[in-house]
């Protein structure tokens, strides 16, 4: 069957090296016993969506650890985050050395985070009948770009849950464009976001049905169709609302240099790289898998990998 459109997928790196961390192994190590269990576990994420997605084109955002436009805003934003684990800490670089060696394109920009890198090119690419976009994070942020040809795809327990406006809806009980109005009322302690104070998630989800908007939230109060303690705490809590739902929504319209559609496409990533750099770090099985995921009946490529230190962390592999 042939495809219509074109599909781009969109990773969020940082948000995927978080979840290998904390899902694969920690003692899963390179032949030098130096950490690889996100390393591994992004692979392995990356390659069970090229597999399950079939993309046309892969492309990554990523973090800097530069200070943000939204730091500016506001010091104290994120600021409430453990530091890195020293285990994770040393092997961000080598995922990135993962995603060259296989020539697949990730990009930053200095002030934005990489949310901000994947609503801009999702952006690119709205309402485009020749493209479908789908973005792999677990970052609820993203929600708020899904339209008729965008979608999420949120990890789960090894599987991907795809969603579109109407699974956003059935779950969430919001649309795509009152994301950004939720954290306003509802805060976000992921970024150290307060919202307004005492509202929660349930009340903000029913105040946005029942009325809307921050704008038509507010102009209800005004209109007293609002009262009682709910009414005060939105009164003390507006200016906090308003500025939290401008800190909430992703920016969508920056400019990404050198961005080339055609970079992206999975038939230039290199198979020979990546399967040098998994024997680097001692994986038979990245080997054949990525082989098995991009190969296209292609004749093997069989590089020996260098020796693991015990066979209990072999079998892993």
């Amino acid at each position: 069957m042939v495809k219509k459109n074109k599909k781009i997928l969109l990773l969020d790196i940082s948000h995927l090296f978080f979840r290998a961390f904390y899902a694969f192994p920690r003692n899963l190590t390179d032949p030098d016993k130096k950490p690889i269990n996100a390393l591994f576990g992004v692979a392995q994420m990356l390659l069970t969506a090229i597999e399950k997605e079939k993309p046309d084109y892969i492309f990554g955002g990523q973090d800097l650890s530069k200070k943000t436009v939204r730091a500016e805003k506001m010091p104290e934003y994120k600021g409430h985050r453990p530091d890195l684990d020293d285990d994770l800490r040393q092997q961000i670089p080598r995922i990135y050395e993962f995603f060259t060696a296989l020539d697949l394109p990730y990009f930053s920009l200095e002030g934005y985070e990489a949310d901000d890198i994947i609503a801009s090119i999702a952006e690119k690419y709205r309402g485009n009948e020749n493209f479908e976009v789908e973005i792999l994070t677990g970052d609820a942020d993203a929600f708020q770009l899904i339209g008729e040809n965008i979608t999420v795809l949120k990890p789960l327990k090894g599987e991907n849950i795809k969603y579109d406006a109407d699974v956003l809806f059935e779950k969430k009980s919001l649309y795509p464009n009152e994301i950004a109005d939720f954290k306003g009322m509802a805060g976000d302690s992921s970024d150290n976001l307060k919202g307004v104070a005492g509202i929660g998630e349930i009340g903000a989800t029913k105040l946005i049905r029942k009325f809307g908007n921050l704008e038509k939230i507010y102009e209800a109060l005004e209109n007293d169709e609002i009262t009682g303690a709910q009414a005060k705490k939105l009164l003390a809590g507006k200016d906090d609302a308003f500025f939290t739902r401008e800190m909430a929504e992703l920016y969508r319209t920056l400019e990404i240099k050198n961005f080339d559609l055609e970079k992206g496409n999975i038939q230039n990533f290199s198979l020979q790289n990546a399967c040098e750099f998994f024997a680097n770090i001692g994986s038979k099985s990245l080997q054949a898998r990525i082989q098995s995921v991009l190969g296209n009946g292609e004749e093997k490529i069989s590089i020996p990998v260098r020796e693991k230190k015990n066979e209990e962390q072999a079998s892993l592999f």
